[in-house]
């Protein structure tokens, strides 16, 4: 057929005409070309895809995948359900899922900088500082700051930090205690008139040694020395015994023991026993002399006191491999150090006993009770555990005694970007009770102790199904239950179309009607049915001998009507139309138009 747009319209002579011969040339072509349009892909401009496949159909309506249209990818799936805000960007939080995060004006200007230069620049680093940035070694580094060591700065020598870890006061001296380890000692004026004599005579007269005494000290020998003091042979004796020595036993009033025995001696001098020695006072001698190792158990009631400069206690543990613990006085610190060599002490505890502030590397607790106890002794004095990196607070930890809004046991971030952030117990109490500040702002935590369905389908925009709803199924469908799981509903299997069949449905099926109109289709139950409906085809013929001129007998209904090849012949009842037939041959296509 003639097509237009690719629309199809019948060409001229196809179509039957009343009491006409029906052509078999153009009918034949017009079935064919049916027939061929029938197997053929409708072309888009027709309603149809042009093609006999879904790719050349997708390519056709200009759909094709990876062209005209992006092919499924998770990725970007994943993408289309983020929602976006300003200052955003996306990232990956695992393979083919995407979500979004913060990307401030500042971060901007850095990630369009062409150089590390340029970025460098925009975070606010000098020229000079970016001469640091690029130094391949700590000694590389150090000269571009100026601070080559031995050149610019002092060496590291363990005598000097030692040195530099005294704390000094007026009137003090350092002096070595050991290889590395220095103390401060007293420096009086008198010292210090003391070490500027230029010779030993001087340094003899501020000693307070008279011209005589000199004399004396610059003896080269005792006899030269006894000379100058005038001493006759009795000094020169080694003992004073009986040889060289008689008369009575010298009394204690003048120095003596009053006795001639030793026993009487004790006893005149009350040194018998020693409860006579429970007044007066231990010479310092005998304490080191003679008790430096034999005291085995020291037990006092008053005061214990060392006095001196720098007063040390030292507790030693005679174990092998064992450290030493020392207890440690200076001007204004009190220490606890430790040993593991009895000569090398390190500080482990020191206390500011001016600040009244305690110093420590680590504290382990090992208590199962209350281990640290903050206590403020009024309402009102809320004392904080605070958390410093070089000399700045970073956060601190407070519990406050009020019934404000922010007043509870507060985690605090003094650094936060963009305003100190703050999370919050509020003494109020309740499910509540948790909050999170922003710059000041407070905003309540919600959980699910405070969250309500109601409250999930505002924040997430949909309303959530109830576990307790029911899917039930209609007529003509199976399945159906709580919606607390998947559910499938089925539609049931119909039965086969008939004449009789009609519009219904039952629990678990349907059926269907004809859908057609009584005169649109053959409604007969015989192969002699005479009683043809409206636009029912039919063919006759009269015999073997039978052509265009003949005739034929068509049996209408009831009636016969004899037709002639010339188109002349009667019916009796009703109006029929040739659409065609076989020219010359013995068969006639006719159709009831009325």
């Amino acid at each position: 057929m003639p097509r237009t747009g690719g629309v199809y319209s019948p060409p001229a002579g196809t179509k039957g005409v009343s009491n006409t011969t029906i052509q078999s040339v153009p009918y034949n072509a017009f079935v064919d070309d049916l027939e061929a349009d029938a197997n053929a892909a409708r072309p888009v401009t027709a309603g149809g895809t042009g093609s006999t496949t879904a790719s050349g159909a997708r390519t056709n309506l200009g759909l094709a995948i990876g062209t005209n249209v992006q092919a499924f990818d998770a990725g970007l799936q994943s993408i289309s359900g983020l929602t976006t805000s300003a200052d955003k960007m996306i990232y990956t939080t695992a393979s083919d899922v995407y979500a979004t995060t913060a990307l401030t004006p500042f971060a901007r200007t850095i990630l369009d900088d062409a150089t590390a230069g340029d970025a460098l620049t925009t975070l606010g680093v000098s020229a000079f500082v970016k001469t640091v940035l690029d130094d391949a070694d700590a000694a590389t580094a150090r000269a571009t700051l100026g601070l080559t060591i031995g050149t610019n700065v002092q060496a590291f020598d363990a005598d000097l930090a030692a040195i530099a870890a005294l704390v000094s006061a007026a009137n003090k001296l350092p002096y070595a205690t050991g290889s590395g380890t220095w103390a401060l000692s007293d420096f009086t004026a008198f010292g210090r008139s003391l070490v500027d004599d230029a010779d030993a005579s001087m340094a003899l007269t501020t000693l307070g040694v008279s011209t005589y005494v000199k004399t004396l000290l610059d003896d080269i020998d005792a006899a030269a020395a006894r000379a100058t003091l005038g001493l006759g042979s009795l000094a020169t004796a080694n003992t004073i015994n009986n040889a060289n020595w008689s008369g009575t036993a010298l009394s204690v009033a003048n120095g003596g023991t009053g006795s001639t025995t030793a026993a009487a001696a004790r006893t005149a001098l009350g040194a018998d026993s020693a409860s006579n020695l429970t007044a007066g006072t231990l010479p310092s001698a005998r304490l080191t002399g003679a008790y430096t190792s034999g005291v085995t158990d020291f037990t006092m009631s008053g005061l214990f006191t060392l006095a001196n400069s720098a007063p040390i206690i030292r507790l030693q543990d005679t174990t092998a491999s064992a450290y030493d613990g020392r207890l440690r006085l200076d001007a204004n610190n009190l220490y606890i150090d430790g040993s593991s060599d009895g000569a090398t002490y390190a500080e482990v505890l020191r206390f500011e006993l001016d600040t009244k502030i305690g110093y420590m590397n680590q504290l382990f607790l090992g208590s199962t009770g209350e281990a640290i106890r903050l206590n403020a002794p009024t309402a009102g004095q809320d004392p904080y555990v605070s958390f410093y990196a070089g000399g700045v607070r970073q956060a601190y930890i407070q519990s406050t005694d009020g019934t404000g809004i922010n007043q509870g046991l507060r985690l605090y971030n003094d650094i936060a970007t963009g305003g100190d952030t703050a999370l919050t117990l509020r003494n109020s109490g309740g499910v509540d009770s948790l909050e999170f500040q922003v710059a000041g702002v407070e905003y309540t935590v919600f959980h699910t102790g405070n969250l309500t369905s109601a409250d999930l389908n505002s924040i997430y925009g949909y309303t959530a199904a109830s576990t307790a709803v029911d899917i039930i199924a209609g007529n003509g469908l199976t399945g159906g239950g709580a919606i607390s799981a998947d559910r499938t509903l089925a539609i049931g299997t119909p039965s086969s179309i008939t004449n009789s069949t009609t519009n219904s449905v039952t629990a678990d099926s349907h059926t269907h009607a004809l859908g057609f109109t009584a005169a649109e289709v053959y409604t007969g139950s015989t192969q002699d049915e005479t009683n043809f409906p409206l636009g029912h085809l039919v063919v006759t013929a009269t015999g073997a001998a039978a052509n265009r001129n003949g005739t034929a007998t068509i049996r209408l209904r009831t009636e016969t009507w004899a037709y002639t090849g010339d188109g002349t012949g009667s019916i009796l009842s009703g109006v029929w139309r040739q659409r065609g037939g076989w020219d010359g041959q013995q068969y006639q296509l006719w159709q009831r138009v009325s």
